[in-house]
């Protein structure tokens, strides 16, 4: 006769007893110990079936034929199912800070309740302004004045009119003198979770000062400032304009970001969709995923993106860059130009010095209007380039599956390498041209006395400039550039 587990009556009696001790203590935390303790009850299962099956070896009684039987499984995997969805529940408080249910930052529960705000405060001197904005809307505007004025309407969504009355009393407009700047506080803080406050504001304030916004969902809208500005938000689009220091956005989130006319450099980190910056007179760096339309204009310094996919360095941009989906065009730009990425097509048009471009899969149309040494390898893709009459170079192209197009002649000496070909040598004497692509075609050829003569090679797609972006932010399926 098989023996008999004791496992499943013990744990049974253990269970019994702590719920039997809540009872007698209601005090006790028993649930919360129960989310977050209970993977020991699968140890203390597992040790006593394994102390039993030692207990049987040595006392050479039979042993069973599976240490764990199918009902036992099953009701490990009940087990596994309701312990982690009470602790998900227990940590319901963490994933909703506010104890409020949001989709997309708004807000789906209780009625909203208005109310007008109103504020100014002679900030003197001072040359650092802070906004802590927890929900809403900004707009700040830089004036001849020393003065911050500040109107607007605040939300209070609440289930009862006299909850959101005494939210609104709660939750009282201020500006703040502390020191060496000031604060602009909403006092969001205050109101407990069955309230909430967005705030819609705007803001005149001194020309010369400086703005650091912090938020958690809302957009900022500044211009006409002397100083810097530094937005620092969870999810917010942000659009900056006639700025003469330095801005710089940390986003976890944003449906936008435009800079334009900025004295100073750009610095925008994190994760969004579009991305406008144009006339900036300092340097453009941008890091995190973006997954919309980018789009550079007219940048006097280099510019420097990098993302999980994509790494493009270029010096200066007199002309544009701009990246969508799958693509890359840039027009009028001075290398060292380098561009590192997975899946794209490439034109670069109009642009000189050295450039480098580094591919995985994707077509590249290149015309230079003052060459300068380039290098492109693809793993699969076609090479276009189209030379600037009179051009001197030393080239060396190879394509280990395709077919090679030849318009300069004798100079360049063409092989037939398997199912692929090269094409090597020099026209006079110039710098070093280096075409690679394991699986697609390459073309060298004469281009005309004009740079903006139409493409007629692999890409036929027209290189334009992008349009002004629309106010309103775009909501089409997004990839990752």
């Amino acid at each position: 006769m098989r023996p008999r587990s004791l496992a499943g009556p013990l744990l049974l009696i253990g269970i019994g007893t702590l719920f039997l001790i809540r009872n007698v203590w209601p005090e006790i935390p028993l649930y919360e110990f129960a989310a977050r303790y209970w993977p020991f009850i699968l140890i203390i299962w597992g040790t006593i079936r394994l102390g039993e099956v030692l207990f049987w070896a040595i006392s050479s009684r039979p042993l069973p034929v599976s240490g764990v039987s199918g009902g036992e499984w099953t009701a490990v995997v009940l087990l596994c199912v309701f312990g982690s969805f009470f602790f998900w529940g227990m940590n319901l408080s963490t994933r909703w800070p506010s104890g409020r249910i949001t989709v997309k930052g708004l807000e789906i529960f209780g009625e909203p309740h208005e109310y007008s705000v109103k504020a100014e405060q002679n900030v003197g001197k001072v040359q650092r302004l802070v906004l802590e904005q927890g929900r809403g809307n900004v707009k700040v505007t830089g004036a001849d004045t020393e003065m911050v004025r500040i109107t607007g309407r605040k939300t209070i969504r609440a289930f009862q009119q006299s909850d959101a009355d005494k939210g609104d009393k709660d939750t009282p407009l201020e500006i703040v003198m502390m020191g060496d700047h000031a604060v602009v506080k909403t006092n969001y803080d205050r109101l407990d979770a069955s309230r909430s406050l967005t705030a819609d504001l705007e803001i005149t304030v001194p020309k010369g000062i400086s703005i650091e916004g912090r938020g958690r969902y809302g957009d900022f809208d500044i211009q006409d400032l002397g100083g810097n500005v530094e937005i620092s938000s969870e999810n917010a689009g942000v659009r900056v304009q006639n700025i003469a220091g330095n801005v710089r956005a940390d986003l976890r989130r944003s449906d936008i970001v435009r800079a334009v006319n900025v004295k100073g450099s750009v610095e925008i980190k994190g994760r969004g969709q579009d991305i406008e910056v144009e006339s900036i007179e300092g340097l453009v760096t941008v890091n995190g995923s973006y997954s919309g339309e980018i789009s550079f204009r007219n940048l006097a310094k280099p510019l420097r993106f990098e993302s999980s996919l994509t790494e493009l360095r270029v010096e200066k941009t007199a002309g544009f860059v701009r990246m969508a989906l799958g693509n890359l065009t840039a027009e009028n730009v001075t290398g060292p130009v380098r561009l590192s990425t997975r899946t794209r097509d490439v034109q670069l048009r109009d642009f000189t010095d050295n450039v480098e471009i580094t591919l995985e899969r994707g077509d590249v149309e290149l015309r230079p209007r003052q060459l300068g040494k380039v290098y492109v390898r693809t793993k699969s893709g076609n090479l276009d380039l189209v030379l600037p009459a009179g051009a001197k170079f030393e080239l060396s192209a190879k394509t280990d599956r395709g077919e090679i197009t030849n318009d300069f002649g004798t100079p360049l000496k063409q092989e037939e390498e398997g199912r692929g070909a090269s094409l090597r040598g020099s026209v006079g004497t110039g710098p070093q041209i280096t075409l690679e692509t394991d699986r697609g075609s390459i073309l060298v050829r004469k281009g005309g006395a004009s740079a903006a003569e139409p493409s007629k090679g692999l890409l036929p797609k027209t290189l334009t400039p992008p349009p002004s972006a629309p106010e309103a932010p775009k909501v089409p399926a997004r990839v990752e550039q």
